[in-house]
């Protein structure tokens, strides 16, 4: 029984990679693709509508000739208080989780030049820092699906372990617990200008700062014929850190007066990432005394990943001093992110042709609104994302968001905002054939600080 065991764990840690269950490389290259409507309170109320609108520092976020639009210098600093939820139903068994998290999410400012004198009437710079992904995710999935792992792994690569196959075949329990830390911090440097009285242009360098931590452990019982029992526990690490750069141009011009249009490119983000990655294995046996365990090596893997573009198209009507309604549009093609070096994830390891075979473009919409009462400002929006998958179309990203804004001073602003997004998600989980499907839900409480410099 003792070499049987042995000879368990043995292949458990030779093939943990076949049943991982931490993220694939195509499912990172996604990951790191996606940014949240994250920034200042006004921006969040507004579901981040602000390509053709500029003046706020997260604007520069999205077209980087936002910043030209400020009349005066200003710096921020915002705070939120997020709660996520998130729902799975695995084989019948209904699990629901929730976890909260505050965090500083931005931190900005802009300084403004003027000059009267010539067509160029005025400059801006500002450096802003947004934390535009946070990764902090909790969950556990429990059910059975009858299969076990020692079936699972017979013949596998064209090896009989009949070790595997002769015991332990009755599963009564199954498990996971998935736990995901850190975040994606955008720093965005840019410089603006303001030709004339009609037209803006923007530049942005844009570095990310990526820290990703994830761990799962991953539990199976079952019993032989003999009703012996079997208690596994798999434990894996993921850490991927590194950081990234690319560029943001945009332009906003005013072809009425109260009328403003705005055009932004992003290009791919470019990074360059280390990933450690650690994996445990205990068993026992109610007929074995001892716990039996053995550690894998742990692997440290440097790569590239460039991330999609991006466009965005915007439009926003003004409606003097009592409000304004803004349209954004953007567009980024899942299917170009890609992973390197190439001989590395092309031919026999197929991350990035599993990008382009599943992954598609998406159109993202948002829309927001401002209503005006003397020192008090209203806003309300709304977003939604098509799915990145090509064969899940149903899986969209939609959100709303609310907000209040106030003139406390002459030169002191506060800004409170609510937003609800809810996405879904399909992962296969357990050794299960059929996808799991997850519905998150996140709430966000943001409050922003304005100066006026």
């Amino acid at each position: 029984m003792i070499q049987k065991i042995i000879i368990t764990i043995g292949f458990l840690l030779t093939t943990m990679s076949f049943f991982s269950q931490v993220r694939n490389y195509d499912e990172t290259a996604l990951l790191f693709s996606q940014e949240n409507i994250k920034g200042t309170a006004r921006f969040t109320a507004m579901s981040g509508a602000f390509g053709a609108l500029g003046g706020n520092l997260s604007a520069a976020n999205v077209n980087p000739a936002g910043l030209a639009i400020f009349n005066n210098s200003e710096a921020s600093i915002t705070l939120n208080n997020s709660n996520n939820g998130l729902s799975s139903n695995f084989y019948n068994s209904k699990n629901t989780s929730n976890d909260s998290n505050l965090d500083f999410t931005q931190g900005g400012a802009v300084l403004i030049l003027t000059n009267n004198n010539t067509y160029w009437s005025k400059f801006a710079v500002g450096i802003n820092i947004t934390n535009v992904n946070n990764f902090d995710t909790n969950y556990r999935i429990h059910g059975n699906n009858n299969i076990s792992n020692e079936n699972f792994f017979t013949n596998l690569n064209g090896i009989n372990y009949p070790a595997l196959a002769d015991s332990f075949t009755n599963v009564t329990s199954q498990s996971m617990n998935n736990n995901t830390y850190g975040t994606n911090s955008k720093t965005t440097f840019t410089l603006a200008a303001k030709y004339d009285k009609y037209t803006s242009f923007g530049i942005s360098l844009v570095s990310h700062s990526i820290d990703y931590t994830q761990r799962i452990k991953i539990n199976e019982q079952s019993e032989d014929i003999n009703n012996n029992t079997f208690n596994a526990d798999f434990n894996q690490e993921l850490l991927i850190y590194g950081e990234g750069i690319g560029f943001n141009f945009g332009i906003i011009t005013k072809p009425f007066k109260n009328l403003r249009l705005g055009l932004a490119y992003q290009t791919p983000i470019w990074y360059q990432l280390t990933e450690e990655y650690d994996e445990i294995a205990s068993i026992n046996l109610s007929n074995v005394t001892e716990t039996l365990t053995e550690n894998y090596t742990p692997n440290i893997y440097d790569y590239r990943l460039k991330t999609p573009s991006k466009i965005t198209g915007s439009l926003a009507y003004i409606f003097g001093k009592n409000g304004l309604i803004s349209f954004d549009y953007n567009y980024k093609n899942y299917s170009k992110a890609k992973l390197s070096p190439t001989a590395d994830f092309e031919g026999n390891n197929t991350e990035n042709q599993s990008i382009k075979d599943n992954l598609t473009g998406a159109n993202e919409f948002r829309i927001g609104g401002e209503y005006r009462l003397n020192r008090l400002s209203l806003r309300a929006g709304y977003h939604i994302e098509d799915s990145p998958y090509k064969n899940r179309q149903e899986d969209v990203t939609k959100g709303y968001s609310l907000g209040l804004g106030f003139h406390i001073f002459r030169n002191t602003k506060l800004d409170f905002s609510y937003n609800n997004t809810i996405s879904k998600e399909q992962h296969y989980y357990l050794n299960s054939p059929n996808a799991t499907k997850l519905d998150f839900t996140k709430d966000i409480i943001t409050a922003t600080l304005t100066l006026k410099l």
